[in-house]
């Protein structure tokens, strides 16, 4: 097994998740003492000791009844939680596998694990580690998942989705209405999302968070230039119109989503506006960039970057010995009032907490979902998944497997966390939103009001996932930066780099030749 990868992971390694977290001894300490509690027999001494004294106190009179029914109620064990009274599992003993790929997102082992097994004693889950490059091999994942059968699977979406499609994994629409799973709770266009992958509607894993992208407004600017705060969701139209009335100021009213190429923004804006870069057109790739809506996107955004109301950050550096979140802070404009929106995925929103309590960052800021237009050819980026939690399709263990999945989605293992835990996780949109945190739902309340389209989601990232549109995709990324810098620094016209990339994306996809096209 490898070590954690994060520096927060090793701080925290084996260090108890819950204030008041279960060794393996006091495991056992547990199950002796709900044995000691459900067993009916007692000592002989005890019970005549019991009777005698039963017959003093009621010589005491009628009048003390209610005294003498208090003494004689048993008191509850206060040490033993109280979920371990109404445990479905206490009955059998299991031993569960949880597939984890080593150095990736290791919450479940770090958080899950020990509160679940303090609910449930009689569960063992130990951790079956996978090497992190079988993610992207999924022959050769399967061979390692037909070995090892592990109950509990810890997948990304390419996984999930493969695996779904070929019935390797449980359905889980029975067993949530067994238990009265209140799925209601869950943000919908996920589990819509996730219900298109195995292609019958049926739903075979859950994710306990999910990720979006969003506009990210610094209301004391807005107020400071006489700017009105926008209401509701923006498009990008909107959004750039907006910027574009901080030009002079001293301040830039946009930032650039992708502090290493200026593109990013570009391709952004016109994907979330319906524009298509790659397809599959009769099993080859293609790209667009050189049409007239295309065009008018370029002129735009290079237009902002030259008269300043969009601005670019350096890459954040890190230095020898990494960076803390003060440090990064510093190198943050929007987190410096020095511009007043930036378009950001959901996780920056934790990242602007942090600079806060570091005393960086001394305003006002609000998160507003974006109004994506119906065509968009992006959904993807406003709604995508981490990791999926499912079951092995050929588990014998499905009534405890469904148990710890059901505890990770509900979010009950979050209770009681320490502080420094909580911090780290703060960064996670949560699937269950009442789970959130409701005093700073200004800061988060936007990603649920993203309305994105899961099936044209799907279908976006099902295209990206082949081998061939990932290649290209990088390929589009590299050119298209170089296209921008050549505008802004080279004086190059908008229509003639366009030109010219087309030119080369051309030459460059029949080159690659068929991609994996769905």
């Amino acid at each position: 097994m490898k070590g954690p990868a994060h520096e927060w992971e090793r701080r925290l390694a084996g260090k108890p998740p819950v204030k008041n977290g279960f060794t393996s001894d006091l495991e056992r300490k547990v199950r002796e003492r709900i044995h000691m509690q459900t067993t009916k027999r007692r000592a002989p001494f005890r019970a005549a000791t019991a009777i005698m004294s039963l017959f003093i106190l009621l010589g005491g009179g009628w009048w003390f009844r209610d005294d003498i029914r208090k003494l004689l109620e048993p008191k509850p064990l206060s040490d033993v939680p109280a979920a371990l009274s109404n445990d479905p599992l206490a009955d059998k003993e299991y031993a569960l596998k949880v597939l984890q790929f080593n150095n990736y997102e290791n919450s479940f082992e770090y958080y899950v694990k020990k509160p679940f097994i303090i609910r449930h004693p009689s569960v063992k889950l130990n951790m079956d580690y996978a090497a992190v490059d079988l993610m992207q091999d999924p022959d050769k994942f399967e061979a390692w998942l037909e070995q090892e059968q592990p109950d509990i699977l810890q997948l990304p979406l390419s996984l999930f989705n493969r695996l779904a499609a070929e019935g390797k994994l449980m359905p889980l629409d029975s067993l949530i209405k067994q238990s009265k799973f209140d799925l209601t709770a869950l943000h919908k266009p996920v589990l819509d999302y996730l219900r298109l992958s195995a292609g019958d509607g049926g739903l075979y894993g859950l994710p306990a968070d999910f990720k979006t992208m969003a506009l990210y407004v610094n209301e004391d600017l807005f107020a400071a230039h006489g700017v009105p705060l926008p209401g509701g969701p923006q498009t990008m139209d909107q959004i750039l119109r907006l910027a574009a009335r901080f030009q002079g100021t001293g301040v830039s009213g946009l930032e650039t989503t992708d502090r290493k190429n200026k593109y990013g923004l570009i391709q952004l804006i016109g994907q979330t506006e319906g524009l298509q870069t790659i397809q599959g057109t009769e099993g080859n790739l293609k790209a667009t960039v050189d049409s007239d809506a295309w065009k008018q996107v370029w002129n735009t955004v290079s237009a902002g970057y030259r008269e300043g109301w969009i601005s670019q950050a350096k890459p954040v550096a890190y230095g020898k010995n990494g960076a803390t979140m003060k440090d990064i802070a510093k190198q943050d404009p929007f987190g410096l009032n020095k511009t007043a929106m930036t378009i950001q995925p959901s996780y920056y929103g934790s990242n602007l907490e942090s600079y806060e309590e570091s005393g960086v960052m001394k305003a006002n800021w609000s998160v507003i979902p974006i109004q994506l237009d119906p065509s968009a050819t992006n959904q993807d980026t406003y709604m995508s998944v981490n990791t999926v939690y499912a079951i092995n399709a050929s588990s014998a263990q499905t009534d405890a497997a469904w148990e710890v999945l059901r505890f990770t989605i509900n979010g009950e293992w979050r209770n009681n966390l320490s502080p420094a835990v909580a911090s780290v996780l703060s960064n996670q949109v949560f699937t269950n939103k009442s789970e959130m945190d409701k005093a700073r739902s200004k800061h988060w309340n936007a990603f649920y009001q993203t309305e994105v389209d899961p099936e044209k989601a799907a279908a976006s990232a099902k295209l990206m996932s082949g081998k061939g549109a990932a290649q290209a995709g990088a390929m589009l990324y590299k050119l298209g930066g170089e296209a921008i810098d050549g505008i802004l620094n080279q004086s190059q016209s908008v229509d003639k780099a366009l030109d010219e990339l087309q030119s080369k994306l051309d030459s460059q996809l029949a080159a690659i030749g068929k991609g994996e096209q769905p």
